[in-house]
C-alpha cells in the first residue's frame, strides 16, 4: 500500500509540473529583461541560432552582430555587408547565418568563424529569408514580384516564385517542408507547393500589404498579418480560410509563434499620418504592444507594452527569451524574458 501511495504522489507530482509548464506556455508572461547595447545603428532583424547559444542581429550600420547569449555580451561583429542588413536566418543544422541586405544581396556567413562564405544577388532589397528544412534551399522575398528559391550547394537560383503584383515582404516554409507561404504588398498571400514552386492558393482576404508568414508549429495553419488590423488563418496544407483574429491598433505585420505551442504572438501598433517635409506625410506610431493568442480559440491570452519602432522579433528555441530589434532609437535591441 505504502509504495501505490508513493507512486501515486510521484504521478501527481509530474502532472502538475506538465500541468505547470502547459499553463505557462498558455498564459505566456514576457517581461522586459535588458537592454542589448553597444553598438551602432538601428536594429532591423533579429535571428536565434537553433541551439540557443547566438542571438544575430542585423544593423543599418551594414554590420551583423552576434551575441552570446550565456554572458549576454557581444561576441564577434560581421562587417562590410553592402547594405543595411534588413533580414537574418539560421540554417537548421546551425552552421549558416543567411544576412541579407538594402543592397540586393545575401551574405552566407559561417556561423562558427563568423566569416563570409558564399555571396548571392538578389534582384532587389531583401524583406525575409528562411532555409528549407534540410538547409538545401534558401527561400529569399525582396522587394519585387517575385521570391526566388536558392540552391546551397549548387549556388545558383532553384526555382522563382512569380504571382505576386507587389514586393514580397515575408516568406516562411511549412513545418513539413511541402509548402511556401509569401505575404505581399499587393494586399494577397500566396502558398506553393515547395518542391514545384505551382500556386495551391491565393489568399486574398486582406485590405492591406500582408507583411507577415508563419507556419503553426503542430502543422495545421498558415498565417498572415497585415497592415489592416487582422491576423488570418487558413489551413496549411490547402490554403482554405479558417478565421479572422482581429488586433487592437492598427498594423500586425510582425509574427511568430512561440517554440512547440500555438500560442502566437503579433505586433501591434497604431499609425497615423503627420505633416512632413514638403508635403510629404510621416508614418507616426503609437500604443505599440505585443499580443499573444490562442490559436485554437482565436483568443487575446496576454500583452505587453513595448517601444514604438519594432523592426522584428525572434523567439530563443526554448521559449525563454523574446528578442526585439528596434528602428529610430538609441542604438539598442530588447530583450524579454518569460515568467
Amino acid at each position: 500500500m505504502r509504495f501505490k501511495t508513493i507512486a501515486v504522489l510521484i504521478m501527481l507530482s509530474i502532472a502538475s509540473i506538465a500541468f505547470g509548464q502547459a499553463a505557462a506556455v498558455q498564459n505566456p508572461k514576457y517581461e522586459k529583461a535588458k537592454k542589448l547595447e553597444g553598438f551602432k545603428g538601428d536594429v532591423l532583424s533579429v535571428a536565434f541560432s537553433p541551439s540557443g547559444k547566438f542571438l544575430a542581429m542585423g544593423t543599418s550600420e551594414k554590420k551583423v552582430v552576434i551575441w552570446d547569449t550565456a554572458a549576454w555580451k557581444i561576441l564577434a561583429t560581421v562587417s562590410e555587408n553592402d547594405g543595411d542588413v534588413t533580414a537574418l536566418a539560421f540554417s537548421h543544422d546551425g552552421k549558416l547565418l543567411a544576412a541579407g541586405d538594402k543592397r540586393n544581396k545575401v551574405y552566407l556567413i559561417d556561423a562558427e568563424s563568423w566569416k563570409k562564405v558564399a555571396k548571392i544577388k538578389a534582384s532587389n532589397t531583401v524583406t525575409a529569408l528562411e532555409f528549407s528544412k534540410d538547409d538545401s534551399v534558401l527561400a529569399i522575398a525582396c522587394e519585387s514580384n517575385d521570391a526566388i528559391l536558392w540552391d546551397i550547394k549548387k549556388d545558383s537560383q532553384k526555382l522563382k516564385l512569380k504571382g505576386h503584383a507587389g514586393d514580397v515582404l515575408a516568406i516562411a516554409y511549412s513545418i513539413d517542408g511541402t509548402r511556401l507561404l509569401t505575404g505581399s504588398k499587393d494586399n494577397s498571400a500566396i502558398l506553393w507547393n515547395a518542391a514545384s514552386g505551382e500556386k495551391v492558393n491565393i489568399l486574398a482576404k486582406h485590405t492591406q500589404n500582408v507583411g507577415g508568414a508563419a507556419f503553426s508549429p503542430d502543422g495545421k495553419y498558415a498565417v498572415t498579418g497585415s497592415n489592416d488590423n487582422s491576423i488570418i488563418v487558413w489551413d496549411a496544407k490547402t490554403g482554405n480560410f479558417v478565421k479572422t483574429l482581429q488586433g487592437r491598433s492598427g498594423k500586425m505585420a510582425i509574427l511568430s509563434f512561440i517554440p512547440g505551442s500555438g500560442v502566437l504572438t503579433s505586433g501591434d501598433a497604431s499609425v497615423r499620418l503627420m505633416p512632413g517635409a514638403f508635403g510629404i506625410p510621416i508614418p507616426i506610431e503609437s500604443d505599440c504592444k505585443l499580443l499573444f493568442w490562442d490559436l485554437e480559440t482565436g483568443k487575446e491570452l496576454s500583452s505587453v507594452e513595448v517601444e514604438c519602432g519594432f523592426t522584428s522579433i525572434a523567439y530563443s528555441p526554448d521559449g525563454k527569451y523574446l528578442a526585439m530589434g528596434h528602428s529610430g532609437r538609441d542604438s539598442f535591441a530588447t530583450l524579454f524574458e518569460r515568467k
